[in-house]
């Protein structure tokens, strides 16, 4: 039993845990790039607590859902996640296309690396194409990367961060 018998808040709990204190009760994390949930568990879960809700993809490429405050409030998750966006002039659109008489769903990312997937798993996307995969040097010389800096990236996400309690 803890001496400090305190309900925290979720701010408290994590702090106190990356502090190397001991919290009211271990944090729980749910929903991030290493600690999400894949598309379909979430589907399932919705369905175990009868409840639907409209799905947003946190990853693409790797499935992962986007949890709805509601769940987390539910489950009881301590963390949020904010995360910077494509830029605006970034298309991040899946696009269906038939491949050998076969669905698949491809993105191509900001690196023009696109990530496809069979419409049969929908478990995850593989790199099907790498812009960069026979370069030369001088290739990469010229190649247009992304603009890590552009600031229609952060436009909003100070907003969300205040938004969190």
């Amino acid at each position: 039993m803890m001496a400090n018998s305190k309900k925290m808040t979720s701010r408290e709990r994590v702090l106190a845990a990356l502090n190397f204190q001991t919290p009211d009760r271990v944090p729980i994390d749910l929903g991030g790039f290493q600690s999400g949930i894949h598309k379909k568990a979430y589907l399932e879960l919705l369905g175990y607590l009868g409840k639907e809700e409209e799905i947003v993809m946190l990853d693409p490429v790797q499935q992962l859902v986007r949890p709805s405050e509601e769940i987390l409030e539910l489950l009881k998750v301590d963390i949020r996640y904010v995360t910077a966006k494509g830029p605006e002039a970034y298309n991040g659109t899946i696009r269906q296309r038939l491949r050998r008489g076969e669905l698949w769903h491809d993105l191509r990312d900001e690196f023009g690396v696109v990530w496809s997937m069979p419409d049969k798993q929908q478990l995850y996307m593989d790199i099907s194409h790498h812009p960069l995969a026979h370069a030369t040097q001088e290739d990469l010389a010229s190649y247009p990367f992304p603009d890590g800096s552009d600031p229609s990236r952060f436009r909003g996400v100070r907003d969300e961060v205040l938004e969190i309690q």
